[in-house]
């Protein structure tokens, strides 16, 4: 694909309004006073190809699947007996707390850029999505495995086009409904299949159910995270944004951690350095600043489209490493991908949806 993309510019000349094409610029270093608004214009960035984005994101894909695997293959080797304890709240309250903190002081060096104070909702919002999407993604994993949680990750960018359409971002047609519905289908049979399976006993069912709905849970979260990251990108250097959601969402994982898990589980065995490592560095501070870059290239549904690499990559390192079994309702990413293919036909929805992020950021500057 040899289209070329370049940041978002807005089509109003005021002095008060959002310069977005230089906004959406890469960070560049400012060791000069603190900003708090990105009123002051950047320099010009030279179009980026659609393709490098998108190759980006692939590989991002494919790094989050590696690490799902690899914390999945660690787990099984932590023994209570033994005296080993490890609890997911804990496990991502620790990476947050190392990657909140690395990617802040990234931040502060390239682009000593705060929040707008009319911002800070937006950011607490958007930490507070990342919160719930990284918690429930491995309490997800830990409950039904990384086959299923890779089968789920198609329902990302439905969810994502539906909140569009709900924002008036995006307008509703019968084929995008079609699209939708067929999706939720699909996703319903693969968080109901792990009850119903015949070489479960009830107990196992049970928590594969549970295990589910926390990976349900996760794509909303996730799906909310793509439409606010649009809106802030837009305004701010992705790192600044990622950095900001990512101190958010550490607070709000201690807190949960303070609340729900007992003394003798504040513990991290020895098993799960490499996968805590491997977390922080390539799926926290590299992916989501990757994700969130792209974000200001590429429209939010596209982003979140590439969700999809997930299942197929996912699949077969489960199967290849640990040795997991497909269900038969794990054919439910069919009707997933199949909607999301009927949501994302028609072009002319990703520049209605665009064109409407443009009005809402100049009248929302233009109101400072």
């Amino acid at each position: 694909m040899t289209e070329q993309l370049a940041p978002l510019r807005s089509k109003k000349q005021h002095s008060a309004s959002l310069d977005l094409e230089s906004i959406g610029g890469s960070v560049r270093p400012n060791l000069g006073k603190v900003s708090t608004s990105p009123d002051t214009p950047r320099p010009k960035l030279p179009p980026v190809p659609a393709w490098k984005c998108q190759l980006a994101l692939a590989i991002t894909q494919v790094a989050f699947c590696c690490g799902s695997v690899y914390l999945k293959r660690a787990l099984r080797a932590v023994d209570e007996t033994r005296g080993h304890h490890f609890h997911p709240i804990i496990y991502a309250f620790v990476r947050e707390a190392i990657a909140g903190p690395i990617m802040c002081g990234l931040a502060w060096g390239f682009s000593r850029t705060l929040p707008k104070q009319s911002d800070l909702l937006h950011v607490g919002a958007l930490g507070v999505c990342l919160f719930f999407n990284q918690l429930m993604y491995i309490l997800g994993i830990s409950l039904s495995g990384v086959l299923v949680a890779t089968c789920m990750q198609p329902t990302i960018p439905v969810f994502t086009a539906m909140l569009a359409v709900c924002l008036q971002l995006e307008s509703g047609s019968v084929q995008k409904f079609f699209g939708i519905g067929l999706a939720v289908v699909g996703s319903i049979s693969m968080v109901a299949g792990g009850v119903s399976g015949q070489h479960h006993t009830a107990a196992e069912g049970h928590r594969m159910l549970l295990g589910n709905i926390c990976l349900l849970a996760n794509t909303v979260a996730m799906a909310i995270y793509f439409i606010t990251a649009k809106q802030l990108v837009m305004k701010y250097p992705p790192m600044c944004v990622a950095a900001w959601a990512y101190i958010v969402a550490a607070v709000c994982m201690g807190g949960a951690a303070f609340t729900f898990v007992d003394q003798q589980d504040w513990q991290m065995p020895r098993i799960m350095l490499g996968p805590l490592v491997y977390w922080v560095i390539v799926c926290s501070v590299i992916g989501y600043y990757v994700v969130t870059w792209a974000s200001q290239y590429l429209p939010a549904s596209q982003v979140a489209a590439f969700q999809c690499l997930q299942p197929f990559v996912g699949a077969v390192l489960a199967v290849l490493v640990l040795g997991e079994e497909p269900s038969i309702w794990d054919l439910g990413a069919i009707g997933v991908i199949a909607g999301l293919v009927l949501i994302a036909k028609d072009p002319s929805e990703t520049t209605a949806m665009l064109n409407k992020l443009k009005r809402i950021v100049s009248r929302q500057s233009l109101a400072e």
